[in-house]
């Protein structure tokens, strides 16, 4: 199913496969978030298979990105995991596609096929694990019997609001580490910064459950810490950005003050250990990403060593301040509409 949530771009003028069924909306109904853009096409599916007389329980639903792609071994491995009764939802390891432009493009690869991939590896053991908007599957009807006929909120972190919904109802997303689907990495900062900015309001959206959370006896102690952590994450990012201003204006202000080469001292090497620490960390990043791309045959980074990456991920950070700003911004004056960033073409052979 693919749905053209009323598109300018004509881009749906590409869909040439019979087996695609295409799925319009039109204004003034359309627009409204990608979480009512999938209970559409959800009411679809379901009229379908009334119609065709099959069960809910052998209907699996995936959600990809119109511009993803699976790696070859991908529907054997949903077919392997699907094929017992008792599995239900799962999220595939997100990759970017190999062709990069630009470095960009490499340090949203490193982030997602590397760092995110421990988290959520992290995220097995503590029965925490977070569908992804890209590469999610899950059984149909423990999803409408135990949420509802249309599962997708409003939050702009669609896939999150929705892993917490299934956690306060007790269905346990899994995670597959044995294969992944591609998509398409941004090569404009500009993008980057918007595509980011959503995440972070999405993130601030689903602050709505944390009553729910805190009241549950569903989640254990370990699981409500886990969502704890992550709505928590643009709170803690946003005072360590206040943090560093903070500090920084202090030492400036002092510069020519008595106690000023103290205040500066004791900033710069405040500074410096939090460098030391962040460099650590990339380059342990950066080893793993080097190791990942050769245990699945991917094609390697062309002269990028791991210290080029690391000073990199530093621009990487303050375009993520940016964010961050600009999250708080929108969310403070309640404006909540689906922030869009443009793509190259859809992948639809």
């Amino acid at each position: 199913m693919v749905v053209d949530d009323a598109s300018s771009d004509n881009s749906v003028s590409q869909i040439t496969n019979s087996h695609i069924h295409l799925l319009r909306r039109h204004l003034p109904n359309a627009h409204t978030g990608k979480g009512d853009v999938l209970n559409f096409a959800l009411d679809y599916i379901c009229q379908i298979t009334i119609r065709q007389r099959v069960s809910f329980e052998k209907v699996i639903i995936g959600v990809v990105d119109a511009d993803a792609q699976l790696v070859d071994n991908a529907l054997q491995r949903l077919n392997a995991y699907f094929s017992s009764p008792r599995t239900n939802i799962t999220q595939m390891r997100v990759k970017m596609y190999p062709h990069f432009k630009n470095w960009l493009q490499i340090l949203q690869d490193i982030e997602f096929f590397s760092i995110n991939y421990m988290a959520q590896i992290m995220r097995m053991y503590t029965k925490t694990v977070g569908l992804s908007g890209n590469g999610q599957f899950f059984r149909l009807k423990p999803t409408i019997d135990k949420i509802s006929a249309h599962p997708w909120g409003n939050a702009l972190l669609d896939d999150y609001e929705l892993t917490i919904k299934m956690m306060l109802k007790k269905l346990h997303v899994d995670y597959m580490t044995d294969t992944y689907v591609y998509q398409e990495a941004l090569t404009s900062p500009k993008r980057f910064v918007r595509q980011r900015s959503r995440w972070v309001q999405g993130d601030l959206n689903c602050l709505k459950y944390l009553p729910e959370i805190i009241k549950s006896r569903i989640l254990s102690r370990t699981q409500k810490l886990g969502i704890y952590y992550f709505l928590l994450q643009p709170w803690l990012d946003f005072l360590a950005d206040v943090a560093i201003i903070i500090l920084t204006t202090i030492a400036l202000t002092h510069w020519y003050n008595f106690y000023g080469h103290l205040t500066l001292l004791t900033f710069s090497l405040v500074m410096a250990g939090l460098v030391v620490f962040s460099l650590f960390w990339r380059i342990i990043f950066g080893i793993f990403y080097y190791r990942d791309l050769a245990h699945y045959h991917e094609p390697p980074l062309k002269k990028t060593p791991i210290g080029l990456i690391t000073a990199w991920n530093f621009l990487y950070v303050c375009y993520l301040i940016f964010s961050i700003i600009m999250a708080y911004w929108r969310w403070s004056f309640r404006q909540n509409s689906w922030i869009k960033t443009e793509h190259g073409k859809m992948f639809l052979e």
